[in-house]
């Protein structure tokens, strides 16, 4: 049987590692398999490209930047994520697809239609299911802050942010497989949110 590809989407500071506790909990309760993984990162060239594009001292053009992010995708999804989906693993991944969309569509303005068509000719996977953590753009950006030092994306304006959130926002109220988790709320109430949304689709 294959495995199932869920996603965690967010601007920064909005949530998603601090729950991915939670979602490896529901996981481990209904006995499924699963591996988790991030972008940019996951594959086995990840760790030099995640290195490049986070770092603050790089000055990198919005259409390298959105190049890059494609690379490592699909070295990820060749390495990790599709073998595991073949072998009826789930699959966990701490970003993917949506980013793209969000920062290099929204934040970066570049075209759309450009980033979803070279994920249809590189035959990228689209995911199951995707939790999408959203809050306003200044409680995320206090947050990413105070969390630690900020990263090239983290540094950038505050447009550039609300930008990203908004088209993450369109995202979700033209896909059915996107559900929005509150994550201004309190950490309990987001938890039982993440809960809800996650259990009803391993049950559906």
């Amino acid at each position: 049987m294959q495995g199932k590809f869920i996603t965690l989407e967010g601007i920064e500071g909005s949530g998603k590692s601090t729950n991915l506790k939670v979602v490896k909990t529901i996981f481990d309760q209904n006995q499924i398999d699963y591996v988790i993984t991030r972008e940019p990162g996951g594959g086995p060239l990840g760790p030099h490209l995640r290195k490049l594009l986070l770092d603050k001292d790089q000055s990198i053009s919005p259409s390298v930047e959105m190049l890059l992010m494609m690379a490592d995708r699909k070295d990820h999804v060749d390495n990790l994520i599709k073998p595991n989906l073949d072998k009826g693993v789930w699959v966990i991944s701490d970003r993917y697809l949506d980013s793209t969309i969000a920062y290099q569509g929204g934040g970066r303005q570049l075209d759309i239609n450009l980033i979803t068509s070279l994920s249809a000719a590189l035959k990228l996977p689209s995911p199951d299911f995707t939790l999408l953590f959203d809050l306003p753009v200044d409680v995320a950006l206090q947050r990413a802050e105070e969390r630690s030092e900020l990263d090239r994306f983290e540094r950038e304006p505050k447009d550039f942010h609300s930008r990203i959130r908004d088209s993450y926002l369109e995202l979700a109220s033209n896909n059915h497989r996107i559900r929005t988790v509150d994550s201004s709320k309190d950490i309990e109430s987001v938890s039982m949110q993440v809960e809800k949304y996650l259990t009803d689709f391993i049950n559906a």
